[in-house]
């Protein structure tokens, strides 16, 4: 029997799925009807409409789709993937202020660590290990915020993590030595780092894929302002009183008390699935969680010793060598296992999700150490105190705040995504190639200003970006753990380059400064502290000063190509990669009832011929969406078509 054309498609439910790869697209309607094969379709019940399917069916049709290759696809995960219902005036400023302390803390004590050295006589190696502890607990929970969130649930994560960063920050306040300071700061970093993985992965659970790109402009703009506002907080304080670095802890209790309590009154979220102690024995990769914890720990460890005595220190090498090659064993079991792996397989099976996490991680070993190095050059160059290099970072950390506000209401209105990251990465590329060519010694601050806004817009636009496409290409079940992947691989990033910067700048300016030394016979020893910078601008006026600030900028050059290197490489990578929808679909049941809805209309009570008709006016049927390369149906007549399910493939 004929389709007959003049009863008119209905009009589907907004919660009907959209495949996940592809943009939606009107279905167009043939002028001519193709008869339709009895083999080609499911069995009839007696109104037409094809048999409801169990449970059985849907986890089988789940478990093929999300096997396919570069589909992304989620129509299996009904479980999941309701959104529920939230106050986001209330709850994504709180989200973000505990986000803003916890990434406070990573730069707020940058200024006031000196005077506590100071006030406890600590050695070197204790200077470095009150920020090492931190970075090393964060690194430690990072790898399992997904997944362990998956299991009990966000909300007890969330709130235990900020009651253990509140209590911890009161104890580093109170804190009567360095290794009281250490430890409490360690158990800081626990709350912390939990807090910058689940606030992340929070956002995804209560905010459409679509509109998601805005709320993680806020996000994101939160660590923007932390960044710069840290090291001006931490200068006001310590100028306050020779106790007033206690602050620099004491002001998280008020603020973290406020926003949990309103999280505590407003935060809706799903329930979490639950697993019984024996399933999680029997599934959870402890194997690869392992690996990746000891190895991201080594890593952060020994480039931290690196920063501090250079790439020629041996236990330094010892411990990068011995991370690496664990970290490669844990993507290697990531790969093989059959059980639940920390880090989902697709991220490094797929080019696009593989690139993008390259990608990330080479952002935040450029953006990350400007935050450290900037006011060095601030102090050094112009004379600049703790407070007054704060100040001059102002411009290129607003504007980094700014663009990613900006790039998540592009992509939210506009539904573009990878466009954005290539202007990001191509501005920031091109800042850092100008700040080569006009950040002498002789810098005036109009200019130093205006051409730090630059690679600042460039950041900002390439910031959040990659998360929100990773978490477009992945399953809904996997979403928890990608965010997880994300931030881990930003931390070990910006620990890489961090420590990459110091140690060529270091390198570097011992070079430069020995040259000035071998010309004038004389001359200041290669500064390492505010005390270093004011001895060079305590030297009178006159050629042998200017040689010494000349040497002193031109050894920050290096790092601004690496910089450049870094963003012109993610250019590069991310350009050959597929685009992905951020329509969701809505669960498996609203894609039956679609299905049902659809062949009722058509009213097809018999199929006399192999071809299917529906298969030109399917509104599930993948469309190719202007960016990307269109994907393969199964060929009618197949077992898939036998069953009405329909499995797609895209080409990676």
């Amino acid at each position: 029997m004929a389709v007959n054309e003049d009863i008119p498609l209905p009009k589907l439910h907004p919660s009907a799925p959209i495949l996940n790869d592809i943009e939606s697209a009107p279905a167009s309607r043939s002028a001519t009807p193709s008869p339709i094969s009895p083999s080609s379709g499911p069995p009839r019940e007696g109104n037409g409409r094809p048999p409801t399917r169990g449970r059985k069916d849907q986890d089988k049709q789940k478990d093929r789709r999300a096997g396919k290759k570069g589909g992304g696809l989620t129509e299996g995960d009904d479980d999941v993937d309701d959104i529920p219902q939230n106050n986001l005036m209330i709850v994504m400023p709180s989200l973000c202020l505990v986000l803003f302390l916890a990434a406070l803390d990573q730069t707020i004590i940058a200024t006031a660590l000196p005077t506590m050295v100071a006030q406890f006589n600590a050695s070197p190696a204790q200077y470095s290990w009150v920020i090492t502890a931190y970075q090393l607990a964060m690194t430690l929970l990072t790898p399992i915020n997904g997944r362990v969130s998956d299991i009990i649930g966000r909300k007890p994560m969330l709130y235990a993590a900020i009651v253990v960063f509140t209590i911890s920050s009161a104890l580093c306040g109170a804190a009567q030595n360095i290794e009281w300071l250490i430890v409490c700061r360690a158990f800081q970093g626990l709350g912390g780092g939990t807090i910058m993985g689940i606030t992340s992965i929070i956002v995804s659970d209560i905010v459409p894929l679509e509109k998601r790109g805005s709320y993680q402009g806020f996000m994101g703009a939160s660590w923007g302002v932390a960044a710069v506002v840290g090291p001006i907080l931490g200068g006001a304080f310590t100028n306050m009183s020779r106790s007033g670095w206690r602050w620099c802890f004491y002001i998280n209790l008020p603020t973290a008390g406020v926003a949990l309590v309103l999280l505590m009154v407003f935060l809706k979220l799903n329930k979490p699935r639950t697993l019984t102690f024996h399933e999680l024995r029997l599934s959870f990769d402890f194997l690869g969680l392992f690996l990746i914890m000891v190895s991201s720990s080594l890593l952060i460890v020994g480039f931290s010793f690196a920063a501090d005595h250079g790439f020629q220190y041996v236990p330094s090498i010892a411990l990068i060598v011995v991370g690496g090659v664990l970290f490669v064993a844990a993507i290697i079991n990531c790969l093989l296992t059959k059980r639940t792996a920390v880090i989902p397989a697709r991220l490094f099976k797929t080019r696009t999700t593989l690139f993008y996490t390259i990608a990330s991680t080479l952002h935040a070993a450029a953006f990350i150490p400007c935050n450290v190095v900037l006011p060095q050059f601030f102090q050094g160059v112009h004379g600049a105190n703790a407070l007054q290099a704060g100040i001059q970072l102002l411009p290129f950390a607003v504007f980094v705040s700014w663009s990613t506000v900006v790039a998540g209401q592009i992509q939210s209105r506009l539904r573009i995504v990878r466009p954005v990251t290539w202007v990001g990465y191509a501005i920031g590329a091109l800042g850092f190639g100008i700040m080569v060519g006009f950040w002498n010694w002789d810098i005036k601050l109009p200019v130093q200003y205006g051409t730090s806004i630059i690679p600042a817009v460039g950041i900002g636009l390439s910031l959040q970006s990659p998360m929100l496409i990773l978490q477009a290409a992945m399953p809904l079940k996997d979403m928890a753990a990608v965010t997880s992947a994300w931030v881990l691989t930003r931390s070990i990033g910006g620990s890489v380059g961090v420590s990459l910067y110091q140690a060529v700048l270091n390198s570097d300016m011992r070079s430069e400064f020995a040259k000035v030394n071998a010309k004038w016979g004389e001359g200041p020893p290669v500064p390492t502290s505010a005390a270093g910078y004011h001895e060079i601008h305590s030297m009178p006026d006159g050629p042998l000063k200017t040689d010494v600030l000349r040497a002193f900028a031109d050894s920050f050059k290096p790092c601004w190509i690496i910089a450049l290197s870094f963003l012109a490489f993610c250019l590069i990578i991310t350009i050959p990669t597929r685009s992905y929808s951020l329509n969701r679909p809505r669960g498996m049941a609203a894609k039956i009832e679609a299905e049902a809805a659809v062949a009722e209309a058509l009213q097809e009570p018999e199929l006399d011929d192999g071809s299917d008709k529906r298969d030109e006016d399917d509104p599930f049927k993948e469309k190719a969406e202007p960016d990307s390369v269109a994907s393969t149906p199964t060929a009618a007549g197949s077992s898939a078509s036998t069953d009405k399910e329909r499995s797609f493939t895209r080409a990676e």
